[in-house]
């Protein structure tokens, strides 16, 4: 009852958010979830991790006082999950007719499932890196960056039980089609059109993710302190995760440069995309990643300032992707 009870409360903070609808505006509420995640995550926590025993999601919710914004802030770590999420999947649609003119459409179908299911492992672990971030809050880390570091380092350490979990979910979610498949089999047709039809599908994927969110839940405990505890035993000392964070930089950089070159030898093969548009978008990749690996040094200094750590994220790169994404849209 402790998991279905919050798995609703989340979900419900989900859907009152997603219906807000102000125009342009409802993207932000959607981001407010963001955080309304992190505070449930965080008194989950909380209460399950008691040394006298388990509470109820209200104590834990009391325990988090004095930390409660700090846990807030700790929920802006899951936005690398939608931004990394956003571009990956986005840029497949164009590698893949690449791979299909070259190799065959047979061989580019089978490697974009792959792509899609090693893009969602990734994006799973990016998820448990929030996570892990208002786990460490919670548990005391007052520094924003230093609980996002040590999440990633979490995920880092634990990418074997994180890949068994994201392939669990995979399963599981192909077995809930399959058998939404053979259910929507024996409707009528007349059963999904007009309002019958909306509804449907609005409510669909509802209980899957109702599943899903309560299995995060079961599972957050143990994962959290096996994979924090062995990550507490390999760090060591600042020093370490100091490292840690520079490396993750420089290899983030590298990423985006291979995607760049990737980009530019797909719009060789792409009818429908220019390759003025294939130039501009590698080059906004190239220099993203350039401008990521010259940031660094900060990215491993606990006292570096914002800026120094995230103006890759505004220049150069930035304004040449979006000109890349405008063209490609509108071709």
């Amino acid at each position: 009852m402790f998991f279905i009870g919050t798995a609703l409360l989340i979900l419900a903070l989900r859907w009152s958010l997603d219906l807000v609808q102000l125009g342009g505006a409802s993207a932000a509420f959607i981001f407010i979830s963001y955080l309304t995640d992190a505070l449930v995550f965080a008194a989950t926590w909380t209460a399950l991790t008691q040394p006298d025993g388990g509470v109820g999601l209200l104590a834990g919710w009391r325990l988090l006082k004095g930390r409660r914004l700090k846990v807030l802030k700790a929920g802006l770590w899951g936005l690398p999950s939608a931004a990394v999420s956003y571009l990956l999947l986005s840029l497949g649609a164009i590698l893949f007719q690449a791979i299909s003119v070259a190799l065959g459409a047979r061989i580019a179908g089978w490697l974009m499932l792959a792509w899609i299911f090693a893009v969602g492992w990734l994006c799973c672990a990016l998820l448990f890196v929030s996570l892990f971030a208002c786990i460490e809050t919670a548990r005391g880390e007052d520094k924003l960056w230093m609980a996002g570091v040590k999440g990633m380092r979490g995920a880092f350490l634990g990418w074997r039980p994180l890949l068994a979990v994201w392939t669990a979910f995979v399963c599981a979610a192909t077995l809930c089609a399959a058998l939404g498949a053979g259910v929507l089999g024996h409707l009528s047709l007349t059963s999904l059109d007009g309002e019958g039809r909306e509804l449907l599908e609005y409510w669909i994927n509802w209980p899957a993710l109702f599943a899903a969110v309560m299995a995060l839940l079961a599972l957050l405990a143990p994962i959290g302190t096996d994979v924090l505890a062995g990550d507490r035993c390999d760090t060591g000392s600042e020093g370490e995760l100091a490292a840690f964070g520079e490396t993750v930089a420089l290899r983030l950089g590298l990423a985006l440069k291979a995607l760049a070159a990737a980009v530019i030898l797909s719009g060789l093969f792409v009818i429908n995309v220019g390759i003025a548009s294939s130039l501009t978008g590698a080059l906004a990749l190239w220099l993203t990643g350039r401008a990521l690996a010259a940031s660094a040094p900060a990215w491993g200094q606990a006292e570096a300032g914002t800026w120094a750590r995230w103006k890759w994220l505004v220049f150069p790169g930035l304004p040449l992707a979006l000109l890349w994404f405008g063209s490609t849209q509108i071709s």
